[in-house]
């Protein structure tokens, strides 16, 4: 499959256009082989269960995170791949138990307990604060009273 720029190129061909040639080739089958061995990567982590996301594939094909955000046919596959794993790893809702309907009845029975203090102790500080309002108001009035006016 690897072809060599002088077989793809006739002799007749200047030598800077045979350079350009063997550099486009140069270039086709590095990303060739870039993709091959993402695509390997991908294989691998499946394979051992791996997280599949595009930060584990780079690593593990030795390529970089552009070039697989840029080749679209790789980035659909790890983004489905990443997809299923995600919907996999969601457990299904649990059906609440006999003994959950014993705790949450116990739980907001304490709640209400709670708040109960609660309004009882905001009230009882209500009242105290209001009396110490009063005494505030009564001794400013002995102050008044008892100071000379001008």
């Amino acid at each position: 499959m690897n072809k060599r720029p002088n077989d793809a190129v006739p002799e007749t061909v200047p030598p800077a256009d045979r350079r350009i040639a063997a550099l486009r080739q140069a270039a086709q089958d590095k990303h060739q082989q870039a993709v091959q061995r993402a695509e390997a990567g991908i294989r691998r982590l499946v394979k051992e269960g791996e997280e599949i996301n595009f930060r584990a594939v780079a690593r593990a094909a030795g390529v970089s995170l552009d070039f697989l955000y840029a080749h679209t046919d790789l980035r659909k596959r790890i983004e489905t791949l990443r997809g299923q794993q995600r919907t996999e790893n969601q457990s299904p809702p649990q059906a609440p138990s006999a003994d959950d309907g014993t705790v949450i009845h116990t739980l907001t029975e304490a709640l209400r307990r709670e708040r109960t203090t609660h309004r009882e102790r905001v009230q009882e500080l209500e009242q105290r604060l209001a009396a110490a309002h009063g005494e505030i108001l009564r001794l400013q009035r002995v102050i008044q009273s008892h100071s000379p006016r001008p």
